[in-house]
């Protein structure tokens, strides 16, 4: 028997299908958090009818300068694949992967299975080779690398920059406190004279003749000019206090925000007519006859260019990126990165692999002179008073639980000869007590130390700072896993492993009672007895802003082969440049960036000068 449906049922029908339909193909948003680099990433992903349609990034401290390119591309990417498997962009690595971690849960909350969408994604240049040429390729966007690209683009050559990072604000050049210099406007201005010969002197003493004389000389007779390079581009400077003790004030610092400074480098650069290639790494030389004649660099699409040129200047930045040329310098350790990870050596090993010889007396770390660092606490966070404590003077022992050096140079030097000392060690540990914590949390170490006027650096960095979340950071230290609070030193050693650390404890009470530090002879000033219950021990592993060593260079930066002799057509500046640096590192402030520039400046003079031969 057939049965007459009515219109009405038919209608009602009809409206439900419709209803369920759009209800399983409407679009939902999840408001979801990825980690950044800074902290979390909040991110808002659009999802219709298991597809992908929006991702857009709200909250974050994500750094300004860099995290946009990641902002705008990685997206794009995610949206095009429908997948979550596709590569970072270059040098905004953890902002791209906090993205991709937020799109994740996002797929996960609308029940959908993740693994779904993480298909390969083919690169577009895969199998591509290109060629390009340009009569001076120069390898790196940081200081050294366009201080000489603006100079010879400025001079009429015909110069191409090729950078890893997807902008050249990656580069610690241009997040940086600022350059020491010499005989520049800012300086006069100020009334201020900063002539060669005092840094020379200083440079050349800290040193002890491990650079070379000649080329530190000569670099340091352009830092001026690279100032003035960099004012002529629009970027507004001044002049730092002297807070490490140099006797003068030859570091500047600069006025332009961090986010804002590659940019008017970049233009300058182009109005010259440069020519700049971003996320493009240089792999390796083009050699003919032992000499080079270009290089051959990959770039994020895949795809190879080969391009020939008269002469390569090698300006990439170091090695911080590279655990394992850390580790073959300095044991299993774990140094943490301050500065750019895309500094993975590139240019130290092209240049190895051209038959390049090391300068192996010049590697060493810019060390971290705000504090100490752990991954267990998020590597280095300015605001955890529980880091600071590391440079702050006190008993620091080894893993062993025993004394290693005078702390007084993590009080005086940490940038230099303390963050050598405590690299070596590997890692360092703070042992103080309630009387030491509650003291720095209300007064301020200066003043629990009875306002030593003659620490000339506490009079200028810890003078009036008081630690007040101290007590909360430590407490936080402790949840995290990298600082133990415990009634007895004793017990405080059984959670660190560590056989000696009783002992030590004792001997350095007596010192501080006797006033007099038999052991390692340090200031008296800072024996403070370690003697108050509770007690904590705060561990700590190095951190670093950039590294040191590099090739081995003759006086005019040409890179030079195991005779001693240069590899024609090959150049090395800024800290790829080992043979300007030393081991520790130079005590004046901002040298490693104004040698940086400096070399830049006197690359450009230097190549402009063999074309022309």
């Amino acid at each position: 028997m057939r049965r007459r449906i009515s219109a009405g049922f038919i209608a009602f029908f009809t409206c439900s299908i419709i209803l369920l339909f759009s209800a399983a193909a409407s679009a939902d948003t999840y408001d979801v958090v990825g980690t950044g680099k800074n902290g979390d990433v909040h991110v808002s992903v659009t999802i219709e009818a298991g597809k992908i349609v929006g991702i857009e990034l709200r909250e974050h401290q994500e750094t300004p300068g860099i995290y946009e390119a990641a902002a705008e591309k990685i997206p794009q990417s995610i949206i095009a694949n429908q997948s979550i498997n596709v590569d970072a962009v270059s040098g905004a690595t953890m902002t791209s992967d906090a993205i991709k971690e937020a799109v994740a849960k996002a797929i996960t909350l609308a029940g959908l299975n993740v693994d779904d969408y993480r298909k390969a994604v083919a690169k577009a240049g895969e199998g591509i080779v290109k060629e390009d040429s340009a009569k001076v390729v120069v390898v790196g966007g940081g200081a050294a690398g366009m201080m000489a690209a603006i100079k010879l683009a400025r001079n009429g050559v015909d110069v191409l920059v090729i950078e890893k990072g997807a902008t050249i604000g990656v580069a610690n050049g241009w997040n940086c406190g600022g350059p020491m210099a010499s005989n520049t406007s800012v300086q006069k201005a100020e009334g201020v004279t900063i002539t060669d010969e005092m840094l020379f002197n200083d440079l050349t003493e800290d040193a002890y003749l491990t650079s070379d004389s000649r080329l530190l000389r000569r670099v340091l007779a352009r830092t001026g000019e690279a100032v003035e390079l960099q004012l002529s581009t629009g970027l507004v400077m001044f002049l730092r206090p002297d807070n490490y003790g140099a006797g003068y004030r030859s570091r500047h610092g600069y006025k332009t925000a961090k986010a804002d400074r590659p940019a008017f480098i970049k233009d300058a650069y182009l109005n010259a007519g440069g020519r700049l290639m971003c996320e493009t790494a240089g792999e390796s030389l083009i050699l003919e006859n032992g000499n080079v004649t270009g290089i051959r660099a990959k770039k994020s699409d895949g795809s190879i260019l080969n391009i020939k040129a008269d002469a390569v200047l090698l300006a990439t930045g170091g090695y911080l990126g590279n655990n394992s040329i850390i580790k073959k310098h300095w044991g299993d350790i774990n140094v943490n990165p301050l500065g750019n990870t895309l500094s993975t050596g590139d240019g130290i090993m092209m240049a190895e692999k051209a038959g390049g010889m090391l300068e192996e007396s010049s590697f060493a770390m810019i060390s971290n002179e705000f504090g100490g660092s752990n991954k267990k606490g998020g590597g280095w966070q300015r605001s955890n008073g529980a880091m600071t404590i590391g440079i702050y003077g006190g008993l620091l022992v080894d893993p062993n639980g025993e004394r290693f050096f005078n702390e007084y140079y993590m009080a005086n030097q940490p940038l230099s000869v303390g963050g050598e000392a405590v690299l070596r060690a590997g890692k360092f540990y703070a042992v103080v007590d309630q009387a030491f914590v509650d003291a720095v949390s209300t007064v301020g170490l200066f003043e629990y130390l009875g306002n030593p006027e003659d620490w000339y650096v506490g009079t200028m960095t810890a003078k009036g700072v008081v630690l007040k979340t101290l007590q909360a950071d430590l407490d936080k230290a402790v949840v995290q896993g990298w600082a133990v609070k415990a009634d007895t030193i004793e017990e405080c050693a059984k959670f660190f492993g560590m056989s000696k650390l009783a002992e030590t404890v004792r001997a350095y009470n007596s010192y501080c009672e006797a006033g007099k530090d038999e052991e390692y002879f340090k200031n008296p000033t800072f024996l403070k007895p370690v003697s108050k219950a509770p007690f904590y021990v705060v561990e700590y592993e190095p951190s670093a802003w950039g590294t040191l060593g590099g090739v081995r260079t003759d006086s005019s930066l040409r890179v030079l082969r195991s005779d001693l002799k240069p590899i024609k057509g090959l150049y090395a500046a800024g800290v790829d440049a080992g043979s300007l640096y030393c081991q520790p590192y130079y005590q004046v402030e901002g040298t490693a960036v104004g040698l940086a520039f400096g070399s830049g400046i006197y690359a450009a003079d230097v190549i402009m000068a063999d074309l022309a031969k």
